[in-house]
């Protein structure tokens, strides 16, 4: 009975211990198992939020290199725009250049005319006070020579006003037209007035021919263009052996064309 019973409680015991075997056995690599699932799943559920977030930074990085693009193409723009504008300026100020070195030129030998001037006169009658004339007249040239345009052309309206028979009448008008022309707002009617007054009344003068020529010039800018043809053809025919035919000739072909 006894051993019996010694056998029965050995054999309890042997299976006791391979049941707690196949217990551990079975409950490690099931662990390991959850692990790995739960890792898997962790991934998984991570994996959408990282790919959302990538594909938002490449959005962004396109979106940056699209600005950039735009900035680059506005730029390029801005400067093609400021070229123009540089090259505008430039032609304003070479032809702003010119006009006043031709009435520099003008004024020099204006300056240099003083004894001429005094011994041409236009008109037969004479002035009824010549010394007054010739005051008035040299007070005007001087704010001339001086750039004094406003004031130059008050004295010279003043002085063909006041001398009708005046000797330097024929300067007066012809510089009174390069004033009017040559102010900081120019009054081109009133100019071309004086240069027509030099050709028609006094045809024979020095300044006629500059006058006619500066009168079809104007007339040209202004669309008169026959009447400009029509004086430039005047100013060949009657002023052929005058330095301002070539001009004149040179003119004539820009309007044909």
């Amino acid at each position: 009975m006894t051993v019996v019973m010694t056998k029965r409680l050995l054999a309890g015991v042997l299976l006791s211990s391979l049941v707690l075997c196949a217990h551990a056995q079975g409950t490690g690599p099931l662990a390991i198992e959850d692990r790995s699932t739960a890792r898997s799943m962790a991934s998984a559920a991570a994996g959408p939020a990282e790919a959302k977030a990538s594909s938002i930074s490449e959005d962004g990085l396109l979106m940056l290199m699209q600005q950039q693009q735009q900035f680059e193409e506005q730029v390029q723009m801005l400067q093609g725009q400021i070229e123009e504008l540089r090259h505008e300026l430039q032609v304003m100020k070479d032809a702003e250049r010119e006009r006043y070195l031709d009435l520099d030129t003008r004024i020099n030998t204006l300056a240099e005319q003083g004894v001429a001037e005094q011994t041409e006169g236009s008109d037969a009658a004479g002035p009824a006070d010549p010394e007054a004339d010739k005051q008035a007249y040299n007070a005007a040239k001087d704010h001339l020579v001086g750039r004094d345009f406003d004031a130059a052309a008050k004295a010279f309206e003043g002085y063909l006003k006041d001398f009708p028979n005046g000797q330097y009448r024929g300067h007066a008008h012809f510089w009174l037209g390069q004033v009017y022309s040559n102010q900081k707002t120019p009054q081109n009617d009133k100019a071309m007035e004086q240069f027509q007054a030099v050709v028609d009344n006094y045809p024979d003068h020095s300044k006629a021919p500059s006058s006619l020529y500066t009168l079809a010039v104007m007339q040209a800018r202004s669309g008169k263009v026959s009447e400009a043809k029509i004086n430039l053809h005047k100013l060949i025919k009657q002023y052929p052996d005058s330095a301002k035919v070539g001009q004149a000739k040179s003119l004539l072909d820009q309007l044909k064309s």
